[in-house]
């Protein structure tokens, strides 16, 4: 099961990729911690964890992926359903794709694309605009909204936290996650 508080990991296998992506399609709209467990039981559900998790959502008929989602507690399981089935027939490298061929599958966008490449890629240069890092923006005095904004606006925001992280001598992967992590203890999640 994926530990959000230490969602960063530059080693992972293949699977292991399709997982962390597959939770950043999940976390979405919910708490990391109730998107690991939801996504835990839905992958158990499927197969047991026998093949990878693309492996298991092709041998899935697709009608069955959208109720299997809902069953298991997943929000907004329609949209996610049509996500993970285009994700596990895309034949993308999750080692190697850009964050704009990540884009290409329905449902993912700018954040989802971005904040899967940092945390699975040493280095990475983009910055994941989720809540957490807005209104970090949004206290450290930038006009930032409260949720994700329109790729231009983004690109802006992502500019100015690139530059946080420079100056703080920081991975954006490692800021990202010491604020995630700094936000949740303050709110409970």
């Amino acid at each position: 099961m994926i530990d959000p508080s230490k969602i960063t990991n530059y080693s992972l296998t293949v699977p292991e990729l399709q997982e962390h992506l597959f939770w950043w399609v999940c976390a979405a709209g919910k708490n990391g911690t109730t998107a690991s467990r939801l996504l835990d039981v839905f992958l158990k559900k499927v197969n047991g964890y026998n093949y990878p998790p693309f492996t298991a959502l092709k041998i899935v008929p697709f009608p069955l992926l959208a109720p299997m989602l809902k069953d298991c507690g997943i929000g907004c399981y329609t949209h996610k359903a049509r996500t993970m089935y285009d994700l596990s027939w895309s034949n993308l490298n999750l080692k190697t794709c850009t964050a704009e061929e990540l884009e290409t599958i329905y449902g993912i966008g700018m954040k989802t694309s971005r904040c899967f490449i940092i945390h699975s890629r040493k280095g990475a240069q983009y910055a994941g605009l989720d809540t957490h890092i807005l209104k970090f923006l949004r206290a450290e005095g930038h006009d930032a909204p409260k949720s994700t904004p329109p790729k231009k606006k983004y690109l802006e925001l992502e500019k100015i936290f690139l530059e946080i992280a420079k100056n703080k001598n920081k991975l954006p992967a490692d800021l990202d996650l010491d604020i995630w992590n700094a936000y949740s203890i303050v709110s409970g999640k």
